[in-house]
Order: structure tokens, then C-alpha cells, then sequence
């Protein structure tokens, strides 16, 4: 019987494979990155082809890939980073000695994959620069290597003045990201109009909220919309759980909330097309509302219930938001630069600090990449043909952090490769090799590369291998020789990827338990926040809660995505699996959507009255979540706590109360049950593990 790990890791490289998202191109900025490469191959062409035009190519090459790579900012400051990045590594790269040149690289390997887990756009930055450090060889070969580093620089300004030309908008990638927030919290809203107790998955909001933290500037319909994402998410949560609560007794009810919810589904969708498209289509506001209020739920009192009337009211600040975000007619709020750059570079050392330790998976990557391209620069160096620097510039490449990552992208790569250097060589036959011609012809590639890399991961790869084929033939070399050459060359270098990986694997299924763990800490704290605003609501720090929350959200989206790496891994045991660990965390959901909305219930007001023995119910749940992290972590658990007595007792406490508490002391009775049933489904699923 084939290992599922293994059987999942061949279906994942036939879905890379087959891939195409043809709604993801970005035609325009492609083209416009092809205009910086083509004024660098009409000003060579001037100068009558200089030995320095090769780097130059490259380096606005290379600044165009960053700029086309999504989750990137279309700024010029992306080609520039690029190119001075890129000069520097072809400098390091023109090491004359061999063992100092693999130590190098063995050193490059690793301090620029430590240095990009800073952030998705410093990872990017830093990969795409690092090919100059693998062509160093080759785009030095007809002149010096200080000429060929500031030819690179050179190419990656040209392209940073392209990247300002018309039409160009500052914040587009900005909105983009707020719309994928609204979006996560539409499909959440419409999930729950059909089932309560769905599990969160609303890791677009941290990733979100994460994102545009790191902004030094933004507009201020931005900012504001970015703070009010939590309100959104909590006035979902109220009319989910009022809906919860009517299941069992209305349905005429229960059909109100769930259309309450769906409403709030399409404004969401479309208050995202509203920032990001450029026709969005149009919304009748007044229609939907007045649809909603015919129903016999909200006309029979002659109102719309408390839940679904404050979800109304944050969806129109929304849509307010969303009209200032699309008219662009907001102020920019910015961080002062040198205070941005210092908080910046603090939080940076802060990061890599913590990364050194013996089970960091950073580091280990790290090293592991390290490793790899040591061993690819050994192998290129012995290469008896002339492009043994591809080798290791392929195994730069494929490396990822995880298996089913570094399989796809290394067969994806590889026969990507070679259909493009076949393809690539029989042109080379029939195009006439003249410079006019072999430009065209690198220029028609590159465009096509532009536009394939946000499309299918096979094509881009193909279009690479053409487009370095032919800037083999501007240099006056043999382009079938070449090809040939750069075809085994891609796949010695993804086998030493993939073989590498295999022989010092992290291997995310051994993590999952410690991240359960720290999930489970992550919800203790919000449950310590939410019970205590109950217990005292005076004392609520709605700062405090919101950092808390983004924590959550922050290890849930870092288990879901350790969970789906795992789930294509050859391995076992012992501890959970993929599967045992989502479960797991879709209890903790449960339990997570129960204190979302108690904690709703008190309302934006600080003046609610205490609810009595919520305090000593909510020692017993932090007690809970303790066991709950220690026997996920494989950790000697503290006593088990009785929650289903101690819930009774606060019950006990709840039933009698003056007519100001009725509302939150109905809440939370419901919820504490949710909450109770939910954690012991949690604690169910850990005990058979059997971690040692």
C-alpha cells in the first residue's frame, strides 16, 4: 500500500503541473516590465553591444520578476533593492578560488534564507537578487566583475523607472490585501448562515492585519478599515450565535439571522470588488435592507433585532470606508521614515534572534539551504561543460521549507526547463542570428515569462529557459550546446534539492503537536480576556484583546499551513497527524465562536455591570486550556479540571439577575455549554494520541 504521504506529494506535483490561473495575470504591469528590458537592450544595442550588456539585461530582468512576483508592491524601491542586492551577490560570486567560492555560497545560502524570513517581501527581494551570485560566471564573462555588478545595479534602476510609469496606482497591492480580509470574512459569514458551529477560517485576516502593520505609509480609509476588521468579525459573531440560540425554537428565526448573515456575505464581496475592480458592479444598499425587514421576524415587534441591527450599522461604516478607499480621495497617514526604519530594524533583530535555537525551523532551513547550495556549487565547479553554475542556481530555486514544496517545484522546474530549452532550440534554428532578431526574440520571452509568473509556475519556467537560451546566442555561444548543457544542469540541480531534503528533512508532522500546543495557549488567553470582561468589564483593554486576537489568528493560519504541508509527507507518527490535528483545532473553534460571543455581548461599552461567579468559571477554563496545551505539547498535564461542574455552578449563578444583565446572562448561559462540550471534545481527541 502506498504511503498517503507520498501518494498526496505525486497528486500535488500533477495539480502544480497542470496549474493555470489565468486570473491572476497582471498584463499591464508585465508589459511595463518588458519596457524596462527593452530600453536596456536598445541602449546596449546603441553602444554597440559593450561587454557589460549581458548584466545589464539581467539586472532589469531580474528587477522585473521581483515586480511581477505576486504579493509584491509594484514600487520602485522592489528593482532598485534588486539590483543593488543583486550587484553585490555577483561580486561575492566572482570568487577565483574554489573552496573560498563554496564556502561562500554556503554562507550566502544561508544568511540571505535566514534574512528573507523577515517578511514575504524581503524573501522575495533576496531570492530573486541571489541569482546574480549563480551567474556571476557567466554575466562577468566579457568584462570585470565591478563592471558587470554595477551593470546589474544599472538594469534594476531602469526598471525602477519603469515601474513608475502610467498606469501605475501606489496602493494597489494595499487594497488587495484589505479585499482578501472581506472576503475571508464574507465566506466566513456565509458559512455560518448555514451551520453555526463551523471551524474559523479567517487566516486572510492575520496575514492582513500583519501586512499592512508593516506599512510605513497608507491612506487613512486604509487604517481605519484595517482597526474595524475586528468589529466586522465580532458583529458577525453576535448574529451567528443569536442564531445558535434561536435553532432549537424558532426557525422563523433562525431563517432572519442566516439571511442577516448572507446580506452581510454579498456587501462584504462586493465592497471588495468595490477596491479592486475596475468596473465593480453595482449594489443596491436600500433594496437589500428593505428586503431583509419584510420579514415576519423583524416586522412583527416593528423592529430588527439588537444582533442584526448592529451588523448592519458596522457593515455601513464598511461601506463607507470602502467608498473613501476607491474615490482615493483620503490623506496618506505616515510613520515618520527614520522612526519606521528603527521600530523596523528592531522587530527584525528581535526575529532572527529568536530563530536561533536548536528546533527553530527557520534555522534549520537555513542551514539545510546552506548545505545545498555548498554541495550544488561543488558539483557545478567539477561540471566538465560550460554551465555548471545553472546547477546550483536550479538547486536555489527549488529548495523550500517544506517536502511537497520542494518536490512540486523541482519537477515543475525541471520539466519546465527542459520542454523550454527544447522548444528554444529548434527557434534558434530557424531565427536569423543577427541582433536585431535574437533581441526581439529575448524580449518576446521575457514578456511571455512576465506574464506567465503569476499564472503557471510550468510556463514561467519554460519561458526562463528561452529567454536565457537566447541571451546564450547574444553572446555569440553555441545555443544547442548550451541548452543541452543547461537542460541536465536543471535536473542535477533539482535532484540535489530533492535528495537533500531527504536526507535532513523538517518534517512539519513533528511539529504539529508543539504548534496545537501553542494554539491552545493562544485561546486560553482570549478566554482569560472575553470571561474577564464579564467578571469585570471595567478593566476590558480592547488594545490588549485585539493583539491577542491577531496571536490567535497567527498560530491557527501557522498550524493550517504546517497541517497541510504534513499531509504530503512520507512520515508517521508518533503524535498527531494532519487530519488529528485539524480536528482538533475545529473543536477549538467551538469553543472559540462561544467566547466570541460572550464577549460581544457586553457590548462597546465599559459601564456594563459584573455577571457574579464568571471569575472563579473562568479560573476552571484556564486550568482547562492548560492540560489541553501540556498533552498536545507531550508535556506531564496538571489535574484534570470538572467544567461541566463548574459551568453548572455558574448557571446556578446566572438564573436570577436584574432586567439590565438578562441579555448577557442568556448568552453566556447558552455559550458556557458550547464552550464545556466543545473543550471536552478537544480534550477526547488528544488523549488518544499516545505522544510519549
Amino acid at each position: 500500500m502506498v504511503n498517503p504521504g507520498v501518494a498526496e506529494s505525486f497528486r500535488r506535483v500533477g495539480r502544480d503541473l497542470r496549474s493555470w490561473t489565468a486570473s491572476e495575470a497582471a498584463p499591464v504591469p508585465a508589459v511595463r516590465a518588458a519596457c524596462g528590458i527593452a530600453a536596456v537592450m536598445a541602449a546596449v544595442q546603441a553602444l554597440d553591444s559593450p561587454g557589460w550588456s549581458i548584466p545589464a539585461i539581467m539586472g532589469a530582468w531580474l528587477g522585473g520578476v521581483g515586480l511581477l512576483t505576486p504579493g509584491t508592491r509594484t514600487e520602485p524601491g522592489v528593482p532598485l533593492l534588486i539590483g543593488l542586492a543583486g550587484a553585490g551577490g555577483l561580486l561575492l560570486g566572482a570568487i577565483d578560488h574554489a573552496v573560498l567560492l563554496v564556502a561562500a555560497a554556503a554562507l550566502y545560502g544561508f544568511a540571505l534564507t535566514l534574512l528573507g524570513s523577515i517578511s514575504l517581501h524581503t524573501g522575495i527581494t533576496l531570492t530573486v537578487s541571489g541569482l546574480a551570485f549563480f551567474l556571476s560566471e557567466h554575466l562577468a564573462a566579457h568584462t570585470d566583475p565591478w563592471t558587470a555588478a554595477a551593470a546589474v545595479g544599472a538594469g534594476g534602476a531602469v526598471q525602477a523607472l519603469t515601474a513608475l510609469l502610467p498606469p501605475r496606482y501606489r496602493w494597489a497591492e494595499d487594497r488587495r490585501i484589505l479585499a482578501g480580509a472581506w472576503r475571508a470574512l464574507a465566506d466566513e459569514a456565509a458559512a455560518l448562515a448555514d451551520a453555526p458551529d463551523v471551524p474559523f477560517r479567517t487566516e486572510a485576516l492575520a496575514e492582513a492585519a500583519r501586512e499592512l502593520d508593516r506599512r510605513r505609509a497608507l491612506p487613512a480609509a486604509i487604517v481605519d478599515a484595517r482597526a474595524q476588521m475586528y468589529a466586522v468579525s465580532a458583529a458577525i459573531g453576535r448574529v451567528a450565535s443569536a442564531r445558535a440560540r434561536a435553532d432549537a425554537r424558532d426557525q422563523d428565526t433562525v431563517g432572519f439571522h442566516s439571511e442577516a448573515l448572507r446580506l452581510c456575505s454579498r456587501l462584504l464581496a462586493h465592497f471588495a470588488d468595490e477596491i479592486t475592480a475596475p468596473r465593480p458592479t453595482a449594489l443596491d444598499w436600500d433594496e437589500l435592507v428593505e428586503s431583509l425587514g419584510r420579514s415576519p421576524v423583524a416586522t412583527s415587534t416593528g423592529t430588527i433585532p439588537a444582533e442584526v441591527g448592529g451588523l448592519l450599522r458596522t457593515l455601513h461604516d464598511t461601506e463607507r470606508y470602502a467608498a473613501r478607499i476607491a474615490t482615493g480621495s483620503d490623506d496618506v497617514v505616515a510613520d515618520r521614515a527614520l522612526r519606521h526604519a528603527t521600530g523596523r530594524a528592531r522587530e527584525s533583530l528581535q526575529e532572527l534572534a529568536g530563530h536561533f535555537h536548536r528546533a527553530d525551523p527557520v534555522l534549520h532551513h537555513s542551514l539545510r539551504r546552506a548545505g545545498v547550495v555548498a554541495l550544488a556549487t561543488a558539483i557545478g565547479l567539477a561540471w566538465p561543460l560550460e554551465h555548471g553554475y545553472w546547477i546550483p542556481l536550479t538547486a536555489w530555486l527549488v529548495l523550500q521549507a517544506d517536502f511537497a514544496g520542494t518536490l512540486t517545484r523541482g519537477v515543475t522546474r525541471a520539466v519546465g526547463t527542459l520542454g523550454g530549452v527544447v522548444v528554444a532550440s529548434g527557434l534558434s534554428l530557424v531565427i536569423p542570428h543577427v541582433p536585431l532578431s535574437l533581441s526581439l526574440t529575448v524580449l518576446a520571452y521575457a514578456l511571455l515569462a512576465y506574464l506567465a509568473r503569476p499564472v503557471s509556475m510550468l510556463v514561467f519556467a519554460a519561458a526562463v529557459a528561452g529567454f536565457t537560451v537566447f541571451q546564450v546566442d547574444l553572446s555569440g555561444q553555441d545555443a544547442l550546446g548550451a541548452a543541452a548543457d543547461r537542460a541536465a544542469s536543471t535536473a542535477i540541480g533539482a535532484s540535489v534539492s530533492i535528495g537533500f531534503y531527504m536526507l535532513v528533512p523538517t518534517w512539519q508532522t513533528r511539529r504539529l503537536g508543539d504548534l496545537l500546543a501553542d494554539l491552545i495557549d493562544a485561546y486560553g488567553d482570549y478566554a482569560r480576556l472575553a470571561l474577564g470582561r464579564q467578571a469585570n468589564p471595567a478593566d476590558y483593554d480592547a488594545k490588549l484583546t485585539h493583539a491577542v486576537i491577531d496571536g490567535v489568528r497567527s498560530k491557527r493560519a501557522a498550524l493550517a499551513t504546517a497541517a497541510d504541508q504534513a499531509k504530503a509527507e512520507p512520515v508517521g507518527g508518533p503524535g498527531p497527524l494532519s487530519a488529528d490535528a485539524l480536528g482538533a483545532e475545529e473543536a477549538l473553534s467551538r469553543a472559540a465562536r462561544a467566547l466570541v460571543a460572550v464577549n460581544a455581548s457586553a457590548g462597546s461599552s465599559g459601564e456594563a455591570a459584573p455577571l457574579p461567579g464568571v471569575e472563579a468559571f473562568a479560573q476552571s477554563v484556564d486550568a482547562a486550556y492548560r492540560r489541553l496545551a501540556a498533552l498536545a505539547g507531550g508535556e506531564p498535564p496538571p489535574l484534570p479540571v470538572d467544567l461541566a461542574e463548574a459551568a453548572r455552578r455558574l448557571d446556578a449563578e446566572l438564573a436570577e439577575g436584574d432586567a439590565e444583565t438578562r441579555a448577557r446572562r442568556s448568552v453566556l448561559r447558552w455559550e458556557i455549554d458550547n464552550l464545556v462540550e466543545a473543550l471536552d471534545d478537544v480534550g477526547l481527541l488528544i488523549a488518544g494520541w499516545g505522544r510519549p
